[in-house]
Order: C-alpha cells, then sequence, then structure tokens
C-alpha cells in the first residue's frame, strides 16, 4: 500500500503529465502559430489524436469491461503495457 507521500507523488505526475500536454495544445492554439483558426484547431486536434493513439489498443481492450471497470481496466492495462507503449514512441 502507498504511503500518502507516494500517492501524492504519484498524483502530481499524472497532473504534470496532463499539464504538459495542454501547453502543448495551447501552443498549436496561439494565433501565432498558425495562420487562422481552423488551422489552429486542425493542429491542436492532431495533437489529442497522436496522444491517443497511444493508448488506442488499451482504450479497445478496456472497454470490454462493462461500466466503471471500463475505466479501471483502462488504467491497469496502461500500466501493464506502459513499457511496450514507450518503447513504441521510441522508435
Amino acid at each position: 500500500m502507498l504511503t500518502a507521500n507516494q500517492l501524492h507523488a504519484a498524483e502530481y505526475d499524472g497532473q504534470a503529465a496532463a499539464h504538459r500536454l495542454l501547453l502543448l495544445v495551447n501552443e498549436h492554439l496561439h494565433p501565432s502559430a498558425y495562420p487562422n483558426e481552423q488551422d489552429r484547431l486542425e493542429a491542436a486536434s492532431a495533437v489529442l489524436e497522436a496522444f491517443a493513439s497511444v493508448f488506442a489498443g488499451c482504450l479497445s481492450e478496456a472497454l470490454e469491461h462493462p461500466g466503471n471497470d471500463a475505466v479501471a481496466a483502462l488504467y491497469q492495462r496502461i500500466a501493464e503495457r506502459a513499457p511496450e507503449l514507450l518503447a513504441g514512441l521510441n522508435r
């Protein structure tokens, strides 16, 4: 079982990862990034789609579980496959 400090550190890491993703999305949404709003939205969507595609296989496996179990299954699949997913990104 995690200590309170360990749990806090893990939660902080998760929030930091989300923060980084949102910073990247926001960079693509900035008016100086692209000539028009449509291009900015398309680029921001591409960032999010690329992010989500890393976890697509985990999501499809998790959706086989009913109700709230799907969310827990998604987290478990990502945690189990993290080394494999990371290796795929490092290619």
